[in-house]
């Protein structure tokens, strides 16, 4: 009775308005007392959000540069494939996800790592990835406990920085790259350290950058490939040699391959987890934003590759698990459709043949056009959906990469993203998603813009007229 007569009193107690301010407790005999704590409201954010920067977004969502109203907006500056409507998801999915919705079967809560059927689906598609170049001698398969779903692959990211690193370790992340990294690690108040990728060997990593930047606080190698924003695709060489240095200094690798498959011009894809004899364990991230068109699906993957058992006496699994609890995501409807989505993604089937189509081409369309305009210089793209266009500033008369984006926008209306959002100084990024009339329109517009501002050009003596 005392203890139900003490608890009710604290329940019921209600501060006055002469109480704010002021805290209640309870005292030794029941009764509710104050103190002051705080005079004033002092409600301040925390420092944890405040370090939560995302460069894309934040110029995006807050550009104050306003386009040529004479003209239309050509958007090539966010990887969403949706945009324009050109690119769709396959109709048997999106019948299959109305199918689910509509029979009442997918309205309770999955299991908070995802439904044993749509981590099945999630290995298998792996397993037929790591295959198809892989070893045949190799024995490893990825099975469902190997595999945890989650909010998008930008979800699988932030739940592999939180489960390998404490704040103030360290992660080495590719320069230039997709900035979500290091937004992801600033919040978690991990340390990014840069290596570096080679322009002019197809944005190939310079193996002794990775070397310089590790340190005894280092936790992870973080790749991506395909890569956004470069658009390469590595040879099958080059991803045993990252994988065998990663090995030599015993680091984890965090894989991010939202990309996977989505390779141009015949090339093949070979996956981190394809690499056999190299100890190094892998996080491989992925999701089906990209390849099936439905980034506002958000359901991507995480999915542990441990060849050789080097992670057999950690608690890597279960810091996972345990962290999957936070939020039981994602949707179950969406998982529940992933396992026909997979199924009919073997890299051949008409779908993604025709999205792969449409990509090469426009990736062709982009290098040919942009090749052609004065000052700019395109990296011809292998892969995803980006390609990287060095910009000579000084002979266009710009400060910076920034200028020659807001100017383009400002006198064109096209918008490209700067470089410096993927710590990239002197380039541009141009997602080619986009149908080709509208990347046809904006190599036009873009050719006239640096035309207009070609310095070499203007200083050109005109030719005289004989007589």
């Amino acid at each position: 009775e005392g203890f139900v007569g003490k608890r009710l009193c604290f329940n019921l107690c209600v501060m006055s308005q002469s109480d704010v301010g002021k805290s209640v407790s309870s005292t030794d005999d029941g009764m509710c007392s104050s103190k002051v704590v705080n005079s004033t409201w002092n409600i301040q954010p925390s420092t944890r959000s405040l370090l939560t920067i995302n460069p894309i977004r934040n110029l995006v969502q807050n550009i104050r540069v306003q386009p040529n109203p004479k003209l239309d907006k050509l958007d090539l500056s966010v990887g969403d494939p949706t945009v324009y409507g050109n690119l769709q998801p396959p109709q048997n999915i999106q019948n299959a996800l109305a199918n689910i919705v509509s029979s009442g079967n997918s309205n309770g809560y999955p299991a908070s790592f995802g439904t044993l059927q749509a981590r099945e689906s999630v290995a298998d598609l792996l397993n037929r990835q790591m295959n198809q170049n892989g070893s045949k001698n190799d024995t490893f398969q990825f099975t469902e406990s190997d595999v945890y779903l989650t909010a998008g692959t930008s979800g699988a990211l932030e739940l592999a920085l939180s489960a390998v690193a404490n704040h103030g370790d360290n992660i080495l992340v590719p320069q230039p790259g997709f900035p979500l990294v290091q937004t992801v690690a600033g919040y978690l108040g991990v340390d990014c350290h840069r290596y570096h990728l080679v322009a002019d060997k197809s944005w190939e990593i310079d193996l002794d950058s990775i070397r310089s930047a590790v340190n005894e606080r280092t936790v992870a190698l973080v790749l991506n490939n395909p890569s956004n924003p470069c658009g390469s695709v590595w040879s099958r060489k080059h991803v045993e040699d990252v994988m065998s240095l990663a090995a030599e200094l015993k680091l984890l690798v965090i894989a991010d391959e939202i990309y996977a498959e989505m390779a141009f011009n015949g090339l093949e894809f070979t996956s981190a987890s394809a690499v056999t004899g190299c100890d190094a364990p892998v996080l491989v991230l992925g999701g089906i934003s990209k390849r099936f068109v439905v980034p506002g699906w958000r359901l991507g993957w995480l999915a542990v590759c441990d060849r050789m058992k080097v992670l057999e006496n950690s608690k890597l699994r279960q810091a996972l698990r345990q962290l999957t609890t936070r939020m039981l995501l994602p949707s179950k409807i969406i998982q529940d459709v992933l396992p026909q989505m997979l199924e009919m993604s073997s890299g051949n089937t008409d779908a993604f043949g025709t999205l792969m189509g449409e990509l090469e081409s426009n990736a062709k369309l982009c290098f040919d056009g942009l090749s052609m305009a004065s000052g700019l210089e395109p990296i011809e793209p292998q892969g995803s959906m980006y390609i990287m266009v060095k910009v000579d500033v000084e002979r266009l008369g710009m400060r910076d990469d920034m200028e020659f984006c807001t100017r383009l926008l400002e006198e064109q209306a096209v918008f490209v993203l700067p470089g410096e959002c993927f710590e990239a100084p002197g380039f541009v990024r141009i997602v080619f998603s986009p149908p080709e009339r509208i990347l046809r329109a904006a190599i036009d517009r873009i050719q006239q813009f640096c035309t207009k501002h070609d310095r070499l050009h203007a200083q050109m003596p005109a030719h005289k007229v004989s007589s």
